[in-house]
C-alpha cells in the first residue's frame, strides 16, 4: 500500500489547537495495519516535509529529538516508532506519536521554526479524508481507506486556520513506498532543493531579528497557490528576498567606497612621489655657486 500526504491545516498556539504544547503534532496511526504499512505512511510524510525543508522531530520523553529518517533501515524505524508511541499516552487500538516539524538544521526550540508549520495527513488513493474541529484536539483530519475504515488520524492544527473542504476525495499519484517496500530512492530535485533553501533562509532570518515569527492570521478560501503555499508565506518569502538585495546593495557600496579609497591613496602616493623629485631636482649642496 502507497500513501499519499495531504495538508490538513497548520500548527498554531496551545490556545488555538485544543490545548497541550504549542506547535505540535500528534499523529495516530490503526494498529490493524500491518507495522511496515504504519512506517511507510511516516516515511510518506517526511518526504512530504522534506520537499518543503522540514524535519519530523519527535518529543515526548526517551525519543526527545530523534528525527524520523526514511531512507533509514527497515529495523531501525520500526524501533524509533515502537519508542516514540511508548512515550505516548496509551489509546487501544492506535498508535501515537507527538513531533515537530521544524526546518532541517533548526531544531523546534529555534524561533520561526516550528510556528504555522503545515500539517499532513498519510491517505490512501481511492480513499478519503474527513476534517473536523472541536474539543482538545483542535483542528484535526482522518485518512479512510476504500471501505471506509479509518487509518490515521492527525491534529492539534489551528481552529482559525482550517482547510478549504471538509471531505476531499484522494485520487492516485501516491507517494513511493520506502526502499523496504522496493521503492527506488532519489537524490531530491531543483525544486525540492529550492524550498529547502528557502526554508532555512527563513528560520535563519526570524532567529536573527529580520523578521516577526510567522503568526496565525485567518486565511480565506483559496489563498493558496497550486504548492499549498499561503499568500502569508509568500509575502515572507518576498521580505527575505528584499532583505538580500539591499544586503547585496549594502556591500557593493562597501566593495566600491573601499576601491575609491584605495585609489586616493595611490593616487596621493604619486603625487608625493612627484613632489619628492622636485625637491631633490631643486635642492643644492652648500658652496654650490650660482
Amino acid at each position: 500500500m502507497t500513501y499519499t500526504a495531504v495538508r490538513s491545516g497548520f500548527t498554531g498556539p496551545s490556545a488555538h489547537i485544543g490545548g497541550s504544547s504549542d506547535y505540535h503534532i500528534d499523529l495516530k496511526l490503526n494498529e490493524s495495519l500491518p507495522i511496515a504499512q504504519r512506517v511507510n505512511a511516516l516515511d510518506a510524510l517526511a518526504r512530504q516535509y522534506k520537499s518543503i525543508g522540514r524535519e519530523i522531530e519527535f518529543s515526548n520523553q526517551n525519543v526527545a529529538g530523534a528525527r524520523w529518517n526514511p531512507e533509514a533501515g527497515l529495523a531501525d524505524k520500526v524501533d524509533l516508532l515502537n519508542r516514540a508511541a511508548g512515550a505516548h499516552a496509551p489509546r487501544p487500538g492506535w498508535q501515537s506519536v507527538d513531533f515537530y516539524v521544524p526546518f532541517a538544521g533548526k531544531s523546534r526550540f529555534d524561533p520561526g521554526a516550528v510556528e504555522g508549520a503545515s500539517i499532513y495527513v498519510p491517505a490512501v488513493a481511492g480513499g478519503k479524508v474527513r476534517r473536523g474541529s472541536g474539543g482538545d484536539y483542535g483542528y484535526f483530519s482522518e485518512a479512510l481507506s476504500p471501505s471506509g475504515e479509518v487509518l490515521f488520524r492527525v491534529g492539534h492544527g489551528d481552529v482559525r486556520r482550517p482547510e478549504d473542504s471538509t471531505e476531499v476525495a484522494v485520487a492516485g499519484g501516491a507517494v513511493p513506498p520506502s526502499k523496504e517496500e522496493g521503492a527506488e530512492g532519489g537524490a531530491p530535485g531543483s525544486k525540492d532543493f529550492l524550498e529547502a533553501a528557502i526554508g532555512t533562509i527563513l528560520a535563519d532570518a526570524v532567529a536573527g531579528g529580520k523578521l516577526k515569527p510567522p503568526g496565525m492570521p485567518e486565511v480565506k478560501k483559496k489563498d493558496t497557490d497550486e504548492n499549498g503555499i499561503t499568500r502569508d508565506e509568500l509575502y515572507k518569502l518576498q521580505q527575505i528576498k528584499n532583505l538580500q538585495t539591499r544586503e547585496q546593495e549594502r556591500e557593493r557600496i562597501e566593495r566600491q567606497g573601499l576601491n575609491q579609497f584605495l585609489s586616493a591613496v595611490d593616487a596621493a602616493k604619486t603625487q608625493m612621489a612627484k613632489a619628492s623629485a622636485l625637491a631633490q631636482q631643486s635642492f643644492r649642496a652648500p658652496g654650490t655657486t650660482v
